[in-house]
């Protein structure tokens, strides 16, 4: 009797196992670790804001870069950009995303006045505004929505959202710490990193997409920090693991 105990022992310990190591590649299955000589593709949809019209300091802003602008010079700098982690971004469209008229006024004035704080976060209400009157409903998950809108409020140029969402200004006074009147942003900017770009902002803001955070320490020139373009060994595997998953989702 005391061999058949043991018996029923055995066989309970070894059914255990088998149960966690079919977990184990279950897991493994569904979340493969990517292969970092696989090159990454990820699709991207432009939104380039109309019916927006804003005025900080005697200066009119109004979206003006254009689809050629995006497809010629901005895509080529982001894949330039990610081209060391191998992650490639694939233009999925560029469409034009008219804003709803119905609190428009209120939402302008609101991020116009806008400033970072003592910490230098911006303002995660202006946002919202924004998300307010645009189209959100009519995205689609399998790609990252980027919007493109004329100001996004004092210093700032660009915000990674939840949800594979990212809003990015045309215009913008960051350079100037808010000193001087916003300025058209510049399409790309050769290496070394001076005042930034819109297609740099692009790329940083996807960072953040797939699970990139600010270094901590200010001033690190990197991709995720305050000026440069680089990538740490670190940020390039998280991100491609990231990238991985929303591969997945996107297929």
């Amino acid at each position: 009797m005391k061999h058949d105990n043991m018996t029923l022992r055995d066989l309970s310990f070894s059914l255990i196992i088998l149960f966690v190591l079919s977990l184990s590649s279950t897991s493994s299955q569904t979340t493969p670790s990517p292969d970092p000589n696989e090159k990454l593709t990820l699709h991207l949809r432009i939104h380039l804001t109309t019916g927006l019209s804003m005025t900080k300091k005697d200066v009119n802003m109004t979206n003006w870069i254009t689809p050629k602008m995006i497809e010629e010079k901005v895509l080529l700098e982001v894949n330039r950009i990610w081209s060391q982690a191998n992650i490639e971004w694939i233009l999925d469209g560029i469409q034009d995303c008219p804003t709803q008229d119905t609190n428009r006024d209120e939402v302008v004035a609101y991020v116009l006045a806008t400033q970072r704080d003592s910490e230098g976060h911006g303002d995660p209400e202006r946002i919202q505004k924004y998300l307010s009157i645009l189209p959100i409903d009519q995205e689609e998950d399998r790609v990252v929505n980027i919007y493109a809108v004329p100001y996004l409020g004092g210093t700032s140029q660009g915000n990674a959202c939840k949800g594979a969402r990212i809003l990015i200004g045309e215009w913008t006074d960051k350079p100037s710490g808010g000193n001087l009147p916003p300025q058209k942003c510049l399409l790309i900017e050769p290496e070394p990193f001076v005042k930034g770009s819109f297609g740099r902002t692009m790329a940083h803001e996807l960072g953040h997409i797939l699970g990139l955070s600010h270094p901590k320490e200010r001033g690190i020139p990197q991709l995720m920090g305050s000026g440069g373009y680089i990538l740490t060994e670190e940020q390039k595997d998280t991100a491609r693991k990231k990238a991985c998953k929303i591969t997945l989702k996107q297929k």
